[in-house]
């Protein structure tokens, strides 16, 4: 995931095919339980992601190990507005503070305003498996994912 989120610099620098923006669907409202479907620990190859509730919503704490080691990124889903934010802090790298802009039972779409327009990542849970994507407003760019566990 730390991959993913460094790349959201690379933004600014590669284009991405043209795609619709998300719709917001029968979202629940923000609040205590929203991101419950996020809770647990995630696995892939050199990185671990654990994430557990907050009375703000959800907290995720991710590290790398093997090639991976020193790689950290710290995020935390506030679900008290009506719309989640999703603040991410990593090693180095200012603070990114991303909006709620679609969400339905087991998925989550964040946006962030760049100089080159928007960066958008979005968070998709399927039985024991986690997708991360990340993209602009022309389309997703690259994605990861996470074995529960």
């Amino acid at each position: 995931m730390v991959a993913v989120f460094l790349s959201i610099l690379s933004l600014w620098l590669a284009p991405v095919p043209a795609a619709p923006a998300p719709v917001a669907q029968g979202a629940a409202p923000a609040g205590s339980g929203a991101f419950d479907w996020l809770d647990g620990t995630w696995r892939r190859t050199g990185l671990e992601m654990r994430c557990g509730q907050t009375k703000q919503g959800m907290t995720c704490s991710e590290e790398g190990s093997g090639a991976m080691a020193g790689a950290k990124a710290e995020l935390a889903f506030d679900t008290l507005g009506e719309k989640a934010v999703l603040e991410i802090a990593l090693p180095s790298v200012p603070p990114s503070r991303f909006t709620e802009v679609a969400r339905d039972t087991h998925s989550v779409t964040f946006e962030m305003p760049t100089k080159t327009g928007v960066a958008r990542l979005r968070f998709t849970r399927s039985d024991n498996v986690l997708k991360v994507e990340r993209g602009s407003a022309a389309g997703w760019a690259n994605a990861m994912e996470y074995q529960r566990g």
